[in-house]
């Protein structure tokens, strides 16, 4: 080796070893600053649930479940019973929980430490996101305590820290910039073979910390690629890209779908699910700061008010980064100085970043909704396959927050070290202006954010002693090995995407029935997770409603072993009615100001259908009835009503009585009535097929108007999920309640679900007034105003 070799290596280790006590440094920092803020729960972390949304709960709650009780790394079964779900769809960061479960199962028990380990676990993750920017930001040649400045502003201002107590699995900061540094070394190297098979493992065990890095990691890889390909338009290019695309998004997302069809192997997940269209992300989110920052407010209310848009289209990329993009705009994205080039490096990293903007930039413009979500050209989004899966678009965001920043103290940086003065030479100094100035931005808003972004703590009741804290606490005075499952009343079933039966009382209630399954290993009947299947969504639904025929979930069961039946006593004399199926036959078993615990056997749920039906038959007998033709029945005689029974339509894809069921699709316009109904309350009830995706989303819009001079009299734009009733044999009854207000207008009804282009089945539709009870029987069924009962 020569002299200038030796010269050459002891500068490259200088540099390395630079950039190694650097890392260090920037973690040591991140770490004091973090203690500063968490200190007062980070001492003990095992002893504090962090925030109070459900869905943070949740997270809690499923990684310790799976850890404790599940015996497969791939199946959970406290949620959902007696089906359970696959660990993906269930927000407990896969590839966390199952290291967890298995060194609770073959070193030491961990089931009171899962807390401990999902908060300590979050901590290192922002840590680590620090200390991988700063890798980055080294990797393009930036100064050691350039970088380390930079990469902690960027760490602190992030938007996946706002999910620092909510979607744990969306907090991991890393995540996006280590596959920025990967691609980075991707573009220095001749041979990218192992690179990209490294950016390919890193997408796989993103995606097991929550799928939406998949996504994200998927699109804007492709994105890249296809710049890379377009930019050097060669054959080799194009056949080595393409290959290296593959390993680094095919292959992860085929072992994925193996993983889960192979484990938990689901035919009927919902295709459309709810928010691809809402979730966009908005320009006022990227470029203007958060609602809870100063200048938003002081902008808001002195200069124009800002449009408000959903937390989940907000990532900030800070004041710097507008400026900057505003820089990039005026110069027509001329952001690199020619003479750069004199320095090797610069050619391979102005390359790399600026198709890394342009990815970013391409993802930016997607993830807004275009071209998909403008009037009139939302059919678009029905040709993206399963990206449609990724209904939170704003999250994609994101990718431009980390690029705008690197590239912009990238620039600024090497603008600034080459400054020589204005003309002249004068204020050479300035040159320190300009690098300083977007440390110092990025670091006070960083610190706005954190100052306002305040994590609240609650005890942690995954541990026994601190949820059962009372000695009539009911998990000490009702003996729970006789159940085979709890049922929340009232019922809760979200994630489905077809439909919502939200959590009663806001997260309390919740927080008490999972507690219960935690400390009993009693699995919940209740729902919150994601994408589960519409078969298994409809039998769960199905038993919390009223039971017109015997629910086929009974069947499903393991045994016939009771069911504890979770009551919110604050909701005891609402939930008699609607779920009078389950309580009429339960027993109650304790009581108190916090919670009913009652004892059902499921066979009882069973014999209840049945007398139901009896007991309709018997008043449709009643001699006082009277008869209105085609075998209708009245309690009262010549009031108005409507049958439409669809049996004279062939070929029906479904049907639920007679002969005939309407078929359509769900974003035409299917009517109901279109004439003159008398003033007065009515009910419209139908029945709809909702074993099909997106079957239980539906709307209905009731116009009712003058027909002189076309005046709206009155209008209802109702969703008939909120209106569900009953399910038989994967039907659901939906009965609506509307009012005729003018004696002589005209009524017009029709369903629309508009840009949801699925089809639908419609069958049994029954228009009566109010106050009226109409019957009719057929040999296997009774009807009650348009409630069907087996016999």
């Amino acid at each position: 080796m020569n002299s200038i070799e030796q010269i050459e290596n002891a500068i490259h280790d200088l540099k390395r070893s630079h950039t190694f006590w650097g890392f260090l440094a920037v973690m040591a920092v991140a770490a004091i600053l973090v203690w500063a803020k968490h200190g007062h729960w980070l001492s003990n972390p095992n002893d504090y649930i962090i925030g109070e949304s459900p869905d943070g709960f949740k997270n809690y709650m499923t990684t310790a479940w799976h850890v404790t009780h599940d015996s497969s790394f791939t199946h959970y079964g406290g949620m959902g019973y007696p089906y359970g779900e696959h660990v993906l769809f269930t927000d407990n960061q896969p590839i966390l929980s199952a290291a967890m479960q298995w060194w609770s199962n073959n070193v030491s028990d961990m089931s009171e430490r899962v807390v401990g380990a999902v908060n300590i676990f979050q901590v290192l993750s922002l840590l680590l996101g620090a200390g991988i920017i700063f890798l980055l930001l080294r990797k393009l040649h930036i100064p050691v305590w350039y970088a380390g400045l930079a990469s902690l502003g960027i760490t602190f201002l992030s938007p996946q820290y706002n999910r620092f107590d909510g979607h744990f699995g969306l907090s991991h900061i890393w995540v996006f910039p280590l596959l920025l540094l990967l691609l980075c070394r991707y573009e220095e190297r001749h041979s990218r073979r192992y690179q990209s098979l490294q950016i390919g493992l890193l997408v796989w065990v993103a995606a097991q910390l929550h799928f939406y890095y998949f996504g994200l990691s998927a699109l804007f890889l492709s994105l890249y690629t296809g710049i890379q390909i377009l930019s050097d338009f060669k054959l080799r290019n194009i056949r080595v890209r393409l290959s290296h695309w593959v390993v680094m998004v095919i292959v992860p997302f085929v072992l994925l779908n193996i993983w889960i069809h192979w484990s938990d192997y689901c035919p009927d997940r919902p295709a459309h699910p709810f928010g691809f269209l809402y979730y966009i992300g908005y320009w006022e989110g990227v470029f203007l700061p958060y609602q809870s920052f100063p200048l938003y407010q002081w902008i808001n209310s002195n200069i124009i008010h800002i449009r408000e848009i959903d937390f989940e289209t907000q990532a900030y990329a800070g004041a710097a980064a507008t400026l900057f993009t505003g820089y990039l705009l005026w110069s027509r994205f001329r952001m690199f100085d020619k003479t750069w080039d004199e320095a090797a490096y610069h050619r391979v990293h102005k390359h790399y970043l600026r198709s890394i903007f342009a990815a970013a930039t391409l993802l930016l413009i997607f993830a807004c909704g275009f071209p998909f979500a403008i009037h009139g050209w939302e059919w678009m989004a029905d040709y993206l396959g399963p990206i449609r899966q990724f209904r939170g678009l704003g999250r994609f965001l994101w990718a431009f927050y980390y690029v705008i920043n690197v590239l912009m103290f990238y620039v600024v940086w090497n603008y600034s070290v080459r400054f020589k003065g204005f003309k002249n030479g004068k204020y050479p100094w300035f040159k320190w202006v300009i690098a300083l100035a977007p440390l110092l931005l990025v670091g006070y808003e960083a610190y706005t954010l954190q100052r306002l972004k305040q994590l609240k703590v609650n005890p942690n009741i995954t541990k026994k002693e601190v949820f059962v804290s009372s000695p009539d606490h009911w998990l000490k005075k009702v003996d729970f090995s006789q159940f085979q499952a709890l049922m929340p009343i009232p019922y809760y079933h979200m994630g489905s995407e077809n439909i919502w039966m939200d959590l009663d009382g806001g997260a309390v209630f919740y927080r008490k029935m999972h507690a219960t399954a935690l400390h009993t290993g009693l699995p919940d009947m209740g729902v919150n997770m994601s994408r589960g299947a519409v078969g298994r969504m409809v039998r769960s639904v199905q038993f919390s409603q009223l039971a017109c025929s015997p629910p086929e979930i009974v069947d499903d069961l393991p045994d016939n072993r009771p069911i504890a039946l979770m009551v919110n006593p604050s909701r005891w004399r609402e939930v008699q009615i609607p779920y009078r199926h389950l309580l009429s036959k339960a027993t109650k078993l304790y009581e108190s100001a916090d919670m009913f615990v009652l004892s059902l056997s499921p066979d009882s749920v069973r014999a209840f259908s049945q007398e139901l039906a009896a007991e309709m038959s018997k008043e449709m007998d009643d001699s006082t009835r009277y008869n209105l033709g085609e075998g209708w029945r009245s309690d009262r005689p010549g009031k108005f009503m409507v049958h439409q029974d669809y049996d004279s339509l062939s070929n029906p894809r479904h049907v639920f009585q007679g002969k005939g069921a309407y078929s359509g699709m769900m974003h035409d316009t299917t009517w109901i009535w279109k004439k003159h109904i008398p003033p007065g309350d009515y009910f419209i009830s139908m029945w709809v097929y909702v074993k099909d995706d997106m079957g239980m989303t539906h709307e209905m819009k009731i116009f009712e108007n003058d027909p002189k001079d076309g005046r709206e009299v009155h209008f209802y734009h109702e969703g008939l999920r909120f209106y569900l009733k009953t399910i038989v044999n994967g039907w659901a009854l939906f009965d609506v309640h509307f009012q005729v207000y003018e004696p002589d207008s005209d009524v017009r009804i029709f369903l629309q679900k508009k840009d949801v282009k699925v089809p639908f089945s419609l069958d049994e539709v029954l228009i009566k007034e109010a106050g009226v009870n109409l019957y009719k029987r057929t040999p296997d069924w009774v009807n009650k105003n348009g409630f069907w009962f087996k016999k």
